[in-house]
């Protein structure tokens, strides 16, 4: 009964807020009977995310569960304005969508004040030496456009500096929520957040800069990608990620080319195939270093290079544990003991294991199913279970990150950062036996070329299909479908309103729940969850590339291709299927980096190892026995990682120029800093007037 109590206590207060809800950038409303000739048309169109009345006055928005509880709904609504009264925080209820939200915005000098709190970086202007500072109310004349409100910050930037406001709204004594307790100190929304009470935070699109991030990228084709432009809207991690990409499909062109000759003018000398095996390697290595020097030259231009540390860092929502008082903070946070992780690893890595040993199996039941298809099967049905093998690749890939990410949650990691790694491990070493068993098979057990350089082919190709339509084309699909079923939901709600209209119905109401926001649009839309997986895909085809060129030089071709057409199809993907993420800042591909230099090591030994097994060896030198086979291999796997390492050492990491820059920086902002203290100090000190030549000083003493 106390629950109803509160409930039927709150409900007022709650609708009555909902009632103010502001109508500014929603347009000047229209009449209802001009909206009711339109609506249709808008609605069935097949841009109803871009018909729909911009969100002005909102920088993140907080929706809540269909069936959620008025009470919580106001108990969370009066924590938000009364522990950050910064914040601006206006309730709405949907009218298609029933769901509460809080459309929650700041004013520009709170957001300054805020920005400084958070240390966030901001371009200086030249006058006072360029390049990225911290930013500080005191010395907030020298950044740019600092005298442009409008300007000064992106939406991006506004967008995270109002939801790092809204994380650190911390419970006090006594605070609970539904069933949720919540201990002093714990971060109230995200908390809820993780326990379903808020179904999900985002930030809105800013249809303006996303129309121009369409026309620029989405549909320049050829043209190069605007990796600033990306960096501003999304943020530094995607922008990164579609920097790699770019360049490791830039790097692609010339093995391709070389793999392209190589195959059409192959006249089998063993040779060259030698040759070509090592010059992959090689690249891959070259390719790797050069990446290094580009991706600092990428954090330069965002101003992450001189990033500094996160020493103090938030558990994340999900951990969970004992509470006991922080040793930095001195707050109350939920500890989880080493050795209780030890023990779930003795049950996740036999997991691991069986998800691999299940792998095998599916891999031999092809394998039977290939011979029996040879000989009893029809011609044209002979690479049926090649692409039944391939699809089965890709389906349980699927199926075990979702067994990765229940391990990852068990074995129960603090650090959002560590729990990344760890799920990057389980992911790379399962869909790395998952796509490289049955080519590591065939190669090494069955010997047999020809049918390794067909497998090779069909995992190439039917994987590239199916992560292009997995991706981009039903993500797509399923909004449109989403879609479709909301104007099939509006239209009918409309022919409702139209009749309650005619019997004298409110003109307003009728017209308030045929108006379809920005907002409720993009409610519905797919979350984008990481650039995890799209490393991951990535890191697979890097594989195919290096590690078996010498049994099919196509495969920098095909990567190629693929890779001109992934990177619009991701592009795609981010601006038209899924909501707007929240920014984050990087410096670089983080452990992505150490995984493809450990699979250029893997390389050099596959690719010499294939070569002893392929017989060139004997066509090179006739007569050499097979102790003398493994010398050679093993001789020249040693030259290829001294090449290898000479390379390494070779090519610095950081580009001298941006040495040279980030130099003259820190020198012009030390002789700003100089010349502005000097000029306070001036501005500070007392007028001295002119002294009379025969006064003594303690007369020119007196007369200061």
């Amino acid at each position: 009964m106390e629950g109803v109590n509160l409930r039927q206590r709150n409900s007022r207060p709650l609708d009555e807020l909902t009632k103010k809800k502001s109508t500014s950038g929603e347009g000047d409303r229209k009449s209802a009977l001009y909206r009711f000739t339109t609506a249709g048309k808008l609605i069935l169109t097949a841009n109803l995310w871009y018909n729909a009345i911009p969100t002005q006055n909102c920088d993140v928005l907080v929706t809540f569960p269909e069936k959620a509880d008025d009470y919580d709904v106001m108990w969370i609504y009066n924590r938000i304005t009364k522990r950050a009264p910064q914040l601006q925080v206006t309730v709405r209820r949907h009218a298609n969508i029933p769901v509460y939200a809080f459309y929650i915005t700041a004013t520009f000098e709170n957001l300054l004040q805020a920005a400084e709190q958070l240390s966030m970086r901001k371009r200086l202007k030249q006058s006072h030496g360029g390049g990225w500072k911290e930013f500080n109310l005191e010395e907030s004349k020298m950044f740019l456009n600092i005298e442009n409100s409008n300007d000064f910050f992106t939406t991006r930037e506004r967008q995270t500096i109002v939801f790092k406001m809204v994380e650190e709204i911390r419970a006090e004594h006594g605070d609970s929520v539904g069933r949720l307790v919540l201990i002093e100190g714990e971060p109230i929304v995200p908390k809820c957040l993780s326990k379903g009470i808020i179904k999900q935070i985002l930030p809105l699109h800013s249809n303006t800069d996303l129309k121009k991030l369409e026309k620029d990228w989405v549909q320049a084709f050829l043209r190069p990608q605007p990796l600033d432009e990306i960096s501003s809207y999304f943020g530094v991690k995607i922008a990164m990620y579609f920097g790699w990409l770019g360049f490791y499909t830039r790097s692609l062109i010339i093995p391709a080319m070389i793999g392209l000759l190589f195959y059409l003018f192959d006249t089998g000398d063993a040779l060259s195939q030698v040759i070509f095996a090592v010059f992959n390697i090689i690249w891959g290595t070259v390719f790797l270093e050069a990446w290094k020097r580009k991706s600092q030259e990428y954090a330069y231009r965002f101003g992450t290079l001189d990033l500094p540390n996160n020493l103090v860092t938030e558990p994340r929502p999900l951990y969970r544990g004992d509470y006991q008082p922080s040793p930095v903070t001195g707050r109350l946070e939920p500890y989880f003991p080493t050795w209780k992780r030890r023990l779930i690893y003795c049950v996740t890595i036999p997991v691991i294991l069986f998800c691999i040993s299940v792998v095998f199996v599916v891999m031999l039941l092809c394998f039977k199913l290939q011979e029996f298809f040879n000989e009893h099967a029809p011609a044209w049905t002979v690479h049926f279970p090649k692409m039944l093998l391939a699809l089965s690749v890709s389906v349980m890939d699927d199926v075990y990150k979702k067994i990765a990410v229940k391990l990852n949650d068990w074995e129960n990691y603090r650090l959002e950062e560590t729990y990344e790694n760890h799920l990057i491990v389980k992911l790379l070493l399962f869909q790395s036996v998952n796509s490289f068993l049955s080519l590591f098979y065939i190669a090494f057990y069955l010997q047999d070329f020809r049918r390794l350089k067909q497998q090779l082919v069909a995992l190439l190709i039917v994987r590239q299909i199916i992560g292009n339509i997995k991706e981009a084309l039903v993500p797509y699909v399923m909004q449109k479908i989403k879609f479709y079923r909301m104007s099939k939901k509006m239209e009918k709600l409309e022919q409702q309103l139209l009749e309650k209209h005619n019997k004298g119905g409110d003109e307003t109401e009728v017209e308030d729940k045929t108006m379809l926001t920005q907002a409720e649009v993009e409610c519905q839309m797919k979350e984008y969850e990481d650039t995890l997986e799209d490393y991951a895909e990535m890191f697979i085809q890097f594989g195919y590339v290096v590690l078996f060129s010498s049994a099919f030089p196509l495969a920098a071709v095909c990567a190629l291709l693929n890779n001109v057409i992934e990177i619009r199809s991701d592009a795609f993907k981010l601006c038209s299927s899924f909501q707007r993420p929240f920014s984050q800042s990087v410096r670089g591909i983080g452990e992505w980096q150490f995984a493809l230099e450990s699979m250029g090591n893997v390389a050099v030994m596959v690719n010499c190892a294939l070569l002893a097994l392929s017989g060139i060896f004997q066509k090179i030198y006739p007569g050499i026995t097979p102790v003398g086979v493994v010398m050679v291999t093993i001789l020249l796997e040693h030259l290829v990682f001294a090449i290898k390492i000479l390379v390494e050492k070779a090519i610095p990491d950081v580009p001298e120029w941006i040495e040279t820059e980030l130099a003259k920086l820190e020198y012009r902002r030390r002789t700003a800093y100089m010349e502005s203290q000097t000029a306070k100090r001036r501005s500070n000190s007392p007028v001295v007037n002119d002294v009379p030549s025969g006064n003594t000083s303690e007369e020119a003493g007196v007369q200061l």
